[in-house]
């Protein structure tokens, strides 16, 4: 069997984190990601995947579960889903925040609408106010380091992504 090919993606971050990973030897190695963050995610995937020689050699799908932006991880944990069934390849799924600050390394935060952020740190996530936050994880940072930590801290093949999210749905404290 050959080295793994993973297909990464995690929209925890209100953007997309979408890579190509290859295992060589041990070594996770990305050995491709897009960078058109404007573009419509599966369009972004296409690119990485654009035929079908690309997407037979794609061994699994990693996606990351949040917690992070609502809509961003709902987008890729549904993409993930369809893709890992179109192409009848294992899902698994890791815990971005965690994988995020292994590649980081540092506290970082996500924006959460326009009041209030996702603090990352060694300890975990916490919902704080903007104005309080770390700075934020920048596309930048993303390039392959972090879809690396993201296959890295994958666990087993799911049947479907249990999404994480930083804090109760708003209105749902009183039951």
């Amino acid at each position: 069997m050959g080295s793994r090919r993973s297909l990464v993606l995690d929209g925890s971050l209100g953007y997309c984190i979408v890579a190509i990973v290859e295992d060589h030897e041990g070594a996770l190695v990305c050995v491709a990601e897009d960078y058109l963050y404007d573009q419509p995610l599966l369009q972004r995937i296409s690119s990485l995947a654009p035929d079908q020689a690309e997407r037979a050699a794609l061994t699994d799908v990693v996606v990351g579960n949040g917690p992070g932006s609502y809509s961003g991880t709902r987008v890729a944990a549904s993409a993930a889903v369809g893709i890992a069934t179109a192409l009848a390849i294992p899902l698994r799924e890791s815990s971005s925040d965690h994988a995020i600050w292994q590649a980081a390394q540092r506290s970082f935060s996500i924006a959460l609408g326009t009041r209030e952020s996702l603090e990352v740190s060694e300890s975990g996530a916490l919902v704080v106010s903007r104005e309080s936050a770390s700075p934020h994880f920048a596309h930048e940072e993303s390039r392959g380091v972090a879809a690396c930590a993201l296959v890295r801290e994958a666990g087993d093949v799911v049947a479907h992504v249990t999404l994480r999210y930083p804090a109760p749905a708003r209105g749902s404290e009183g039951q």
